[in-house]
């Protein structure tokens, strides 16, 4: 039982680091405050995916979509991309909504969210989704 708890330790430390290595490999700001800046100064909205520690249409989110290079062009075209785990909660309240992943587009002068989805998407839908 002691080295199942310890595995599972374990296991949530490494996912709980691993987006912020996607975050650095990517290119994406994990910093609500940084991206909100960011996005002002470059006349950007925000394309904010929050996941969770155990979540596995997270990381096949990041694998699969947010990793390919056509996604990733005409993301970072139109959007300061942002990366947060829900569970460290350092964003503000009003994105603490049940169940993950899940991305939002924000007009950063407002902070507004123009629009949400929970869960994963297929590349077609994603596009179309920050279209």
């Amino acid at each position: 039982m002691k080295n199942l708890v310890l595995l599972l330790l374990f296991t949530t430390i490494l996912s709980a680091q691993g987006y912020r290595e996607f975050a650095q490999k990517m290119g994406y700001e994990t910093s609500y405050e940084t991206a909100v800046e960011k996005a002002k100064k470059e006349n950007k909205n925000i394309m904010f995916f929050m996941i969770t520690n155990y979540c596995p249409w997270c990381s096949k989110m990041e694998k699969r979509i947010l990793s390919n290079l056509d996604v990733d062009k005409t993301l970072k075209a139109k959007f300061v991309p942002l990366i947060l785990n829900k569970e460290e909660k350092k964003f503000p309240k009003k994105f603490d909504v049940p169940g993950s992943p899940v991305t939002y587009l924000i007009e950063p002068k407002q902070e507004k969210v123009y629009d949400k989805r929970l869960g994963y998407m297929n590349k077609k839908e994603f596009l179309n989704f920050i279209k």
